[in-house]
């Protein structure tokens, strides 16, 4: 309990719209710490000593995980494994344990990677241990009395035996790869070594699931916003007074602030049919005029049919209709290398088939959207 609680102090008072991320993981640990136990030392009949060789080198754990995004490729981590060990005490198998928690710093060097994020960690850790670690020892049962034993590993040369507490430094490195916006799968590798000469070297191994709160998503998003435009009109008044005539020029600013999506609201169609309705003519002339002052920007022409018909039929009939709609603001003078058409069939009709067509006919329509991610308008240019 008192680990898990350690482990969430990085989570502080924290809302789902946080712009900095928030991880938690769980997962499993393998720890190469070596466990050595000599036992059995006799003399046999012909004059030889013989002992016996106890060692264990790896044991499991349970690991948890937090860590806070400071920056892109910048976070702060707790980490902490609870081991579960055996070892050899006075010739017979006992179950020990171990814990290691403290906190570290990641650097995420390739910030341009949303899905796999590589890492390097340094940190420092509290370690405590249940059980006696030895390298040098004597035999038991040695008459001489003179006979040592001495056990070395690849992480401590010369060691004679090291404490169940103390502090190691801890340098790591390791991989987060995102199954999804919010899960995702930690592996990583750490080499602890001690800070003094009494505390033992060792590396461990983990494993586990990440789950992520908060922080920016990692899918992609079109933004399509409409824009308002305002004109400036300039009315002309004329006044006539008998014998003089008086002409006085008025001008005045009249917002005009229907958006594109306002002004193909009416541009409809009849039912099965891809020809624009002549109350749809006029309407066309002012969406062009608007899309003329906004050559810059790129457009998309969605076409849309009411829930009659198959799906193949509706396709290809709400493709005619973002067709129709695009060559006639071509014809216009829209720029046409500026609009892009596409049909959706009948896949976002609101109203039944069952409805009267003047009810049905709102989903007969084309709407205009803006495309903002240059990416996106490439696929859509190269893949038409």
């Amino acid at each position: 309990m008192a680990l898990a609680v350690i482990l969430l102090c990085p989570v502080r008072a924290y809302s789902q719209k946080s712009s900095h991320a928030v991880e938690l993981g769980i997962g499993g640990s393998a720890i190469n710490h070596t466990r050595t136990m000599v036992t059995n030392f006799h003399q046999t009949p012909g004059g030889d000593y013989v002992f016996t060789l106890e060692e264990k080198q790896l044991y499991g754990g349970v690991s948890l995980y937090s860590a806070y995004e400071i920056k892109k490729w910048l976070y702060a981590d707790v980490q902490g494994t609870l081991g579960l060990a055996r070892y050899y005490e006075s010739g017979s198998l006992k179950n020990g344990f171990s814990v290691l928690a403290g906190p570290g710093i990641q650097f995420r060097p390739f910030v341009r990677s949303e899905w796999l994020q590589p890492y390097l960690r340094l940190g420092v850790s509290y370690y405590r241990k249940s059980f006696p670690t030895f390298y040098f020892g004597r035999f038991e049962g040695d008459v001489t009395k003179e006979a040592v034993w001495k056990a070395e590993d690849a992480w401590n040369k010369g060691t004679t035996f090291d404490a169940k507490t103390y502090i190691p430094v801890t340098a790591g490195i390791g991989l987060v790869g995102w199954l999804s916006d919010r899960v995702g799968v930690r592996v990583g590798g750490d080499y602890m070594r001690s800070l003094g000469s009494k505390g033992a070297n060792f590396a461990m191994g983990t494993a586990g699931l990440v789950f992520r709160l908060g922080g920016k998503s990692k899918k992609s998003e079109v933004i399509m916003p409409t824009e308002k435009i305002v004109e400036k009109v300039v009315e002309k008044e004329v006044v006539r007074e008998v014998p003089v005539e008086t002409i006085r020029e008025v001008y005045k600013e009249v917002p005009f602030e229907k958006t594109l999506a306002e002004l193909m609201d009416n541009v409809t169609f009849d039912f099965d049919k891809a020809d624009i309705t002549k109350e749809s003519e006029s309407v066309l002339d002012e969406v062009a005029n608007v899309l003329k002052k906004f050559t810059d920007k790129k457009f998309m022409i969605c076409g849309h049919t009411d829930a009659r018909g198959s799906d193949s039929y509706n396709e290809r009939l709400s493709e005619a209709r973002a067709k129709a709609v695009r060559d006639a603001l071509v014809k216009r003078g829209v720029p046409e290398d500026m609009l892009f058409h596409k049909g959706f069939g009948r896949r976002t009709a609101l109203v039944p088939a069952s409805a009267d067509d003047d009810t049905r006919r709102g989903d007969r329509k084309v709407v205009i959207e803006q495309v903002t991610w240059e990416p996106l308008w490439n696929y859509l240019k190269t893949n038409n």
